[in-house]
């Protein structure tokens, strides 16, 4: 039985992520080794070695679970609920909160299983869909918290025959900030809005909160959805601020205990518990955890000048808006061409991976990019080499100059729409 659509982007990098020599489309950070991460905390290499290899608490170990309340205001321990990696505390969030006919309300595009696990546990999935706007001078991706009644049918004040008697409050909403993979960053104002929305209904504000700590302004980040209102949960992992994904812990934090009770019985029906050593080495990475997020985000931002130079440069080729968070941004071929015959032509012929638009069910003309490592100068050099050499066809000097009739950038608030597939795949 096909209980969920396969997974596109993931069976995409199954097939290319590790034999692609450059990942241009990398969401997570700069790695490093485990030796550098024990020379952080004295002891902690004999704190490893004599860690014995039984199994841990299904919450996690205490003393992880207490450096990660203390990334927040006004947590405890019994508030912060681990997990192997933020996929498994997605999944087992949603089969303990969600059931059929709820409304579940997920930004659009999105990381696919935060709208097909709903949608596989015949929720009503309710895109909600971020779209380039003029702000300021300024143009960025945003989501206009104004749509939402609108979105979910609610009853307008004039009695909307047409939302009436089968309106369905949401249960559930679901942001990604900063967002993957736009880039995209809520204002304040917005991001209380969407609360104040949330606290109408009683709904749980679940945001993903993976790329929090990378804002380009680390003045604009927001509270975590935990602090901000008392039924919201944060999802974090270190895979992407802290690059460390090869250790495999991500956690829930919420004030709604009851509702990590539930996370608790569903646990128990598939890892039961994370591993002992990846546990240990996370918390040091969480005590540690600004001193490693501040460097990457010194990488990310050397990288992201890099990358905005080389999309000004070469209007021809494709343009983007520019990221305010997060590790990765989502530009457009300009001529309007499937992204995807791009990418395989590109890894196949000079080795550098970019990721299609259409595995977040979207405009096929976008792409992402990634900018969190240290070696993206190199694979963008190597993609600006190719372009040169005439890898992609119809691009003059590389793309350095718009062909005639191939077309600009879009207007700022220009968006491609859902379209039928976008529906059909539940995003």
């Amino acid at each position: 039985m096909n209980f969920f659509k396969p997974f596109a982007l993931e069976r995409f990098f199954a097939e290319h992520e590790f034999s692609a020599r450059y990942l241009l489309c990398s969401s997570d950070c700069e790695s490093f080794p485990v030796r550098e991460l024990l020379a952080m905390e004295r002891d902690s290499i004999d704190g490893l070695l004599d860690l014995r290899l039984g199994y841990t608490e299904t919450r996690g170990a205490p003393e992880l679970r207490m450096a990660i309340a203390a990334q927040y205001g006004g947590l405890g321990v019994s508030d912060i609920f681990v997990h192997a990696g933020a996929e498994e505390a997605i999944l087992n969030l949603f089969l303990a909160e969600l059931s059929p006919g709820d409304t579940v309300i997920v930004n659009f595009p999105c990381y696919q299983s935060l709208a097909e696990i709903p949608r596989a546990l015949g929720c009503r999935v309710v895109p909600w869909e971020l779209r380039r706007i003029a702000d300021g001078g300024k143009e960025r991706w945003a989501l206009d918290p104004d749509e939402l009644p609108a979105l979910v049918g609610e009853p307008s004040p004039a009695g909307d025959p047409a939302s009436g008697p089968g309106f369905v409050p949401p249960k559930m909403i679901v942001l990604n900030a900063p967002h993957n993979p736009t880039g995209a960053l809520p204002t304040r104002e917005e991001f209380e809005a969407v609360v104040a929305y949330a606290r109408r209904w009683g709904a749980v504000l679940l945001v993903d909160e993976v790329y929090r700590r990378l804002e380009r302004d680390p003045a604009r980040r927001l509270p975590a959805a935990c602090e901000a209102y008392e039924n919201g949960v944060s999802l974090d992992v270190l895979s992407k601020h802290a690059g460390l994904a090869g250790l495999r812990i991500g956690w829930l934090a919420s004030r709604r205990r009851d509702i990590l009770d539930r996370v608790a019985q569903v646990k128990d029906y598939n890892s039961i518990c994370s591993s002992a050593p990846s546990e240990l080495l996370a918390g040091i990475a969480v005590r540690n955890l600004e001193r490693i997020a501040a460097r990457n985000r010194g990488i990310a931002a050397k990288n992201l000048a890099l990358l905005d130079a080389f999309f000004r440069e070469r209007p021809g080729f494709a343009s983007w808006t520019l990221p305010e968070g997060s590790s990765i941004g989502f530009p457009r071929l300009n001529c309007g061409a499937d992204a995807e015959a791009l990418a395989v032509k590109l890894v196949r012929e000079a080795g550098v991976l970019l990721l299609p638009g259409a595995y977040y069910a979207y405009d096929a003309a976008f792409f992402r990019v990634g900018y969190g490592r240290a070696n993206m100068p190199e694979a963008l050099a190597r993609l600006g080499r190719w372009l040169d050499d005439g890898g992609w066809p119809g691009l003059i000097d590389g793309g350095r100059e718009t062909a005639a009739g191939a077309g600009g950038a879009p207007a700022a608030n220009a968006s491609p729409g859902l379209g039928a597939e976008a529906g059909s795949r539940g995003a």
